[in-house]
């Protein structure tokens, strides 16, 4: 450690220098006024790690003396050690005010003297510590920001929702399935409508924990325990449910599309963040080829379904009943109400085993 001492009793010098040197490793250099102070520590190549300062010295004061140590980059946080007469205790705060770290009383104890810079000792070490561990911190951020930087079409793990698996996994799940289990089962997909515009919008962090949330909604809408689903890119979720469990892509998306209205990560100024569901595809096959094909099909249902026009927008689905009572409310909910169902009927022919109901 390297130290400068600073007092203007030539014997108290002498005496810091002998001890410092016969009794630690540390490296002391001396001088007799706060001005030499501020020199030797402009010139100094290497930092000084600790400072003793006298509290009474003519021209310039300790306390004055620390106050300009403290101004002084890179001694923001290093050890001051003052030393004041006991007479001279009534400067001890002035002194911590300045910046001092701790104080030793004249006529000092050598033994206590070490002390207190074995005490200044840890407290650099332990700054030093400090400023590695913020540094790793910073480190770490930057990789984590790293690690999650990824481009618009390239999938996405999306983490801490049970059912929402990583797309390796969802695809391996899906070849495992036993072949009685795949022909009971079938695909879906949904795209968000205004992905591009999140993606260019938001931050690698929030862009994933917007994902998260509508994925987590999505299963909440699906609310069937035997439903996976993974973001294969592009804002699609693909998903897999049983045929048994009723599937009516205009109710699901109303009613997803009603839970994102209140998901703060989706509420972002310029967007508005709407899903569309695409046709169901059924696994029926006993390869494993059909189905992924099945999978990729899902996929380009809910991008053509994206294309199509919208035949409900924002303020209509807000009125849209999913279960509703006797009568409509208004004709502009009436209309909505038939444009869904005879999404619902339409479907329901295409695909027979959906046995979804709307109403």
């Amino acid at each position: 450690m390297k130290i400068l001492a600073v007092d203007d009793d030539e014997h108290i010098c002498e005496l810091l220098s002998e001890a410092v040197a016969a009794k630690t490793d540390h490296t002391i250099v001396t001088v007799a006024s706060g001005p030499e102070a501020i020199r030797a520590i402009a010139k100094a190549k290497i930092p000084f790690d600790c400072f003793i300062l006298d509290v009474q010295m003519p021209i310039m004061d300790g306390i004055t003396l620390a106050k300009k140590i403290r101004k002084t980059k890179p001694y923001t946080r290093t050890p001051i050690l003052m030393l004041t007469a006991m007479s001279q205790k009534k400067y001890v705060d002035a002194a911590f005010e300045a910046g001092a770290t701790d104080y030793v009383t004249k006529p000092f104890d050598f033994l206590e003297l070490f002390t207190r810079i074995s005490i200044a000792e840890r407290q650099i070490a332990d700054h030093k510590e400090l400023i590695s561990t913020v540094s790793e911190m910073a480190s770490l951020k930057k990789e984590l920001i790293f690690n999650t930087d990824h481009s618009l079409s390239e999938p996405i793990e999306l983490t801490g929702v049970t059912q929402l698996v990583g797309c390796m996994a969802f695809d391996a799940h899906v070849l495992a399935m036993p072949r009685r289990q795949r022909m009971r089962t079938r695909a879906f997909g949904i795209k968000i409508s205004t992905i591009e515009n999140a993606y260019k919008t938001l931050s690698a962090v929030a862009f994933r924990h917007m994902l998260t949330d509508i994925g987590s909604e999505l299963l909440s809408v699906m609310a069937h325990t035997d439903t996976q689903v993974t973001y294969k890119g592009d804002g699609v979720f693909v998903g897999t449910l049983p045929r048994s469990a009723g599937y009516s892509a205009p109710r699901l998306e109303a009613e997803l599309n009603s839970r994102l209205d209140y998901v703060p990560s989706t509420q972002v100024d310029g967007l508005d963040n709407e899903v569309c569901f695409g046709e169901a595809v059924a696994l029926r096959t006993l390869t494993s080829g059909g189905a992924l094909y099945a999978l990729q099909k899902a996929v380009t249902n809910v991008h053509t379904r994206a294309q199509a026009p919208r035949r409900s927008g924002t303020d209509l689905r807000k009125t849209i009943r999913l279960h509703p009572a006797s009568g409509f409310q208004t004709e502009q909910e009436r209309r909505a109400y038939e444009s869904l169902l005879h999404d619902a009927l339409h479907e329901g022919c295409q695909t027979p085993q959906s046995a979804a109901t709307f109403g």
